[in-house]
Parts: C-alpha cells; structure tokens; sequence
C-alpha cells in the first residue's frame, strides 16, 4: 500500500502478531544479524534481527520482518495478517496539534482516532477507501450527536 508522498526508498510492515513472532523466534530477538542495529529501524532495511515494535496500545506492530517471514513460513501466521506502506506522510509534533484545532471551509477537520488493528491491516481498502469510511462513519456519528 502507498502511504505517502515521502519515503520512496523504505517500506514499513504493520502487522498485529508482534507476541506470535517474538515467541517464533526465541524471545526479545536476543542476537542480532550482521548489519542490524537492533534500533528502531523496524522496516523493511530491518536485516532479520530486529524484532517488532509495538505501537502504543493499538494492538499494531511494526517491523520484524525475518521473524515474519519465518512465522508465515512455518504456519504459524497467515502472509494475509501483513501489510507493508510504501512511503509515509510525516508531521512533528507541532504541526499535528495545529492540524487538530483547524477547520477548512467545508467543516472538515482534522480528528485523531482509534481504530482496530484489523480495520488498519484490511486489504480490501485500496489507497484512500479507508479514510473515507472512517471519515463518512465519524460524520454519521456526528450528525447522530446533534439529533
């Protein structure tokens, strides 16, 4: 899936078995391969060894790619429970506060959200689909509440 406009040399893979990997390959990822920092590059650049990160509380992890590959391999997960996001759309901290006190002249806003892991992982959706589900579900919410 293309997630953004920047990051066209790196990929990054969602997943929602972060604790099936960890257990498939022997724990926290104790032994690095040769070319792995063990930091926080969990994307595709991961060389085996890093093991996914959680994502908050989301129930989402990123990276692991080895370990997932391996745990598909094995049949201990499904290669469908996997989504990797070509490119990505970065904000600091600053710029997303901004964005979520700003309305556009539709009414529009922008809105932080909290979705299920398998919503975020769904294959269905091609690029955008899911953010105008979401978008159309929270307005029908909306209107509900003004009712």
């Amino acid at each position: 899936f293309r997630g953004g406009d920047a990051g066209n040399d790196s990929a990054l893979l969602l997943h929602c078995h972060g604790e099936k990997l960890a257990a498939s390959s022997g724990g926290s990822g104790g032994s690095s391969s040769e070319g792995d920092s063990g930091g926080g590059d969990s994307g595709t650049h991961d060389s085996g060894g890093t093991p996914p990160s959680p994502i908050g509380n989301s129930g989402l992890y990123e990276g692991g790619l080895q370990s997932a590959m391996d745990a598909a391999d094995d049949g201990i997960v499904s290669p469908d429970d996997f989504k990797f996001f070509f490119n990505y759309v970065q904000f600091t901290d600053n710029e997303i506060e901004g964005m979520l006190h700003m309305e556009d002249s539709a009414g529009d806003a922008w809105m932080s959200v909290e979705v299920p892991p398998d919503f975020v992982l769904n294959g269905d959706y091609g690029r955008g689909e899911a953010w105008t589900f979401l978008r159309n579900r929270i307005q029908q919410m909306l209107k509900q509440d003004e009712i």
